[in-house]
């Protein structure tokens, strides 16, 4: 694989996308400019593989973070995966119909779910994308890397991590949902992966985010960088706070790292 100056790792929502779950014009240049200056820029997203190809395409990224560090890909090859066993899916499945949670089971290429709930919609409907089909069995004929579990119903959530404690780590990412994923795995897990498959362990790291799942990337990377969108708590965690992702914040930010001219 090549060597690269550094490695930069953009969150999608709320960091790299706009408000229409898209790069702009200005974040795609200066992901070109990344690239032409031999420094690789990366994603690190609780989005599918399918999803992030999908919105990077014309961009010259080829490598990613996804699934909150469920499956990992460099230079467009598959360096790790993980995928969660039936009976733990099960379990989960069966604890939050108690709630009438609905959960949607995740692979690289797509996702379903036993029923739809109302925080399933208003999740879909801000990240732009369709909702997951309908279908029961899907979980056991596919590998399934990573879990949605929709409520909005944040009093519940202690209830969902000391349940399952022993098998999953849950992500509240919004107020509608929370991503889950297996324990201790998470975009920090995933990052250290991609950063030994690359060769670059004394390659200078970043990171660039504004959501809560973002905090372990932060702890990843030499240089944590938060979108000034973020809350309070994420910037606390973070080394220096960029503009919003909706006032070229990217740029910005790179170009106090002298990683951009």
């Amino acid at each position: 694989m090549k060597e690269y100056k550094a490695l930069v790792f953009f969150d999608l929502d709320g960091t790299l996308l706009d408000t229409d779950s898209k790069i702009s014009k200005e974040n795609r240049q200066a992901m070109i400019d990344l690239k032409r200056n031999n420094i690789l820029p990366l994603i690190a997203s609780g989005r599918s593989p399918k999803e992030i190809r999908e919105i990077t395409a014309g961009t010259p990224i080829d490598s990613y973070i996804s699934l909150n560090g469920q499956y990992n890909v460099v230079e467009n090859e598959v360096v790790s995966k993980h995928a969660i066993p039936v009976q733990a899916i099960e379990e989960l499945m069966a604890f939050s119909q108690t709630f009438v949670h609905s959960l949607a089971c995740y692979t690289a290429e797509e996702y379903a779910t036993s029923y739809t709930n109302e925080s399933m919609k208003k999740l879909y409907q801000i990240d732009n994308a369709p909702l997951p089909k309908i279908a029961p069995d899907f979980y056991k004929e596919k590998e399934i890397y990573m879990l949605y579990l929709f409520s909005e119903e944040e009093d519940k959530d202690r209830l969902y991590r000391e349940r399952f404690s022993e098998i999953f780590t849950f992500f509240r990412d919004s107020p509608y949902s929370m991503a889950v994923v297996l324990k201790k795995r998470s975009k920090q897990a995933g990052i250290k992966e991609v950063v030994k498959a690359l060769g670059s362990v004394n390659v200078p790291t970043y990171a660039f985010g504004d959501g809560n799942n973002d905090i372990g990337m932060f702890e990843a990377v030499d240089s944590a960088i938060a979108m000034d969108n973020a809350s309070g708590h994420v910037k606390s965690h973070a080394d220096y706070i960029t503009k919003s992702h909706l006032e070229d914040g990217i740029r910005f930010g790179l170009k106090h790292f002298g990683l951009l001219d």
